[in-house]
């Protein structure tokens, strides 16, 4: 019994990252509620996620906010821009559902594919804003050449958010419990541990192209 209750025992090191997750998902959710502020909470989770993820100290709710207050102007930009996004789509959609030939069904498709390749695109975005001092514009642009040049990673995050979208339907009755407890969190987590290699070589300064400086060095 006191093996299992170790800290160091693997069980017990994934029943923590559970809750912290949990912890995370709820601050997440909470600081994105006045819509205008999703960009900022969004970075202010991948602030912390990276961390999780390089088994760093971590604490969650101090980083969570020190994250959200010195990104909140660019996090608040770069979060409309999604959303503005996010809204054109999802109206284009809905007026192409309208629509019964293969002209608009082909559209709905490649608008669908669109949409969700823009998810895996805010996971870099977001995660590059938590991690390097940057302008929105350059963190967009340097997000769309991470997402081409490390395909498989990005289409590995496309994967991950398509198979939590299908937990969620298949859930049901309690998918709102799993979105209050790990709707973007968890996700998120794992887009994370796919894009912080990439982030690593850029601190390292293998890709010297990426124009960023790491907010940890400052």
């Amino acid at each position: 019994m006191e093996r299992f209750f170790d800290t160091n025992n693997p069980i017990m090191r994934f029943l923590s990252r559970l809750v912290d997750l949990a912890v995370l998902n709820l601050l997440t959710l909470a600081c994105a509620l006045p819509v205008v502020t999703m960009g900022a909470s969004l970075t202010a989770m991948n602030y912390v996620m990276i961390h999780q993820v390089r088994n760093e100290e971590t604490y969650i709710t101090k980083m969570f906010f020190r994250s959200l207050k010195d990104n909140l102007r660019q996090g608040i930009g770069l979060g409309l821009i999604y959303a503005v996004f996010a809204a054109v789509a999802v109206v284009d959609l809905l007026a192409l559902r309208r629509f019964d030939t293969k002209e608009t069904t082909a559209l709905m498709l490649i608008l669908t594919f669109v949409s969700v390749y823009a998810v895996a695109l805010a996971a870099y975005s977001f995660g590059l804003l938590a991690r390097f001092e940057n302008t929105v514009r350059e963190t967009l642009k340097n997000a769309a050449r991470l997402s081409v040049g490390n395909l498989p990673r990005t289409m590995g995050m496309i994967l991950v958010w398509v198979v939590w979208g299908a937990v969620l339907l298949y859930l049901h009755k309690a998918a709102p419990l799993a979105i209050l407890l790990y709707g973007v969190s968890l996700p998120g987590y794992l887009c994370t541990l796919l894009y912080d290699p990439v982030f690593k070589k850029m601190e390292a300064g293998i890709n010297p192209k990426s124009g960023a400086v790491s907010k940890e060095e400052k």
